[in-house]
């Protein structure tokens, strides 16, 4: 019978292979020239594949100094994850100056509330601070990608391919660790291979699902995507458009004094 710390390592393997191969692959494609934050964050999840991999092996590091390091890192993995999301939801509405406007007004205020609530929590633990930090930036970015698919099919918002798998993607692995931190949360150290391993298989599948993408990518699909629509050509719309959107766009751009600042 295989061992849980063997199947442990497989995935481990796995994963780094398939972190390479979705690195070819966006490269390849020319990617990170339209998504720089969110081949930034891939970089960054290798390294730390590679340092976490390293600093265990390493027996002579004290476990606890190992511990903080790797919560550090995932710290800020998790931060570079976040602004990949804001990248995706950028590239989406930002043809629709009045929504983005909006759009970047709720993503600071869900995070400043995460981080409120995470202060609350952690009672100024640091290490508690890290791991509910984390909790609250996954659980805020797969509502904002729920939402954010919702509100793209509720008014036909143009949304390519690539920018639905990596909505999947995101969604994907953070809504599994939001499940699995919060049901494993006390007994955490009991079963934390278990809790490794799974967190592995779910962002395994998410690699699969971008990595599918990534192949059948093309810059044509980006630039077949409608420009943005200025503000004066709303009477001059042809009925194919979807009117509620830009109905409510413009009374956004009111509403936020838009106008007025030349946004």
């Amino acid at each position: 019978m295989v061992e849980p710390l063997q199947l442990q390592a497989v995935a481990w393997a796995l994963t780094t292979i398939l972190e390479l191969a979705l690195f070819v692959q966006l490269v390849r494609r020319r990617i990170p020239r339209k998504f720089p934050l969110f081949f930034a964050y891939l970089v960054a999840v290798v390294f730390q594949s590679i340092a976490t991999a390293v600093l265990y092996r390493n027996t002579n590091l004290d476990k606890m100094a190992v511990w903080k390091i790797a919560w550090a890192a995932q710290g800020l993995v998790v931060f570079l994850r976040a602004l990949a999301l804001v990248e995706l939801n950028r590239t989406i509405l930002s043809r629709y100056i009045g929504i983005w406007a909006l759009a970047r007004r709720l993503f600071l205020f869900v995070t400043m509330a995460v981080l409120a609530y995470d202060l609350v929590l952690s009672k100024g633990e640091w290490q508690w601070l890290v791991l509910n930090g984390i909790r609250g930036l996954e659980l805020a970015m797969a509502a904002v990608i729920v939402t954010m698919l919702i509100f793209a099919r509720y008014y036909r918002v143009p949304v390519s391919q690539f920018q639905s798998a990596l909505a999947v993607g995101l969604c994907l692995y953070s809504s599994f660790y939001v499940i699995n931190y919060s049901l494993l949360e006390r007994i955490v150290q009991r079963y934390a291979v278990l809790w490794n391993f799974l967190g592995l298989f779910a962002f395994i599948a998410s690699l699969l699902v971008w990595i599918s993408a990534a192949s059948r990518y093309e810059e044509s699909e980006e630039v077949a995507l409608p420009p943005p629509i200025p503000a004066e050509l709303y009477g001059k719309l042809s009925s194919e458009v979807n009117t509620r959107l830009l109905l409510l766009n413009r009374e956004l751009i009111h509403l936020l004094h838009l106008e007025d600042r030349g946004q």
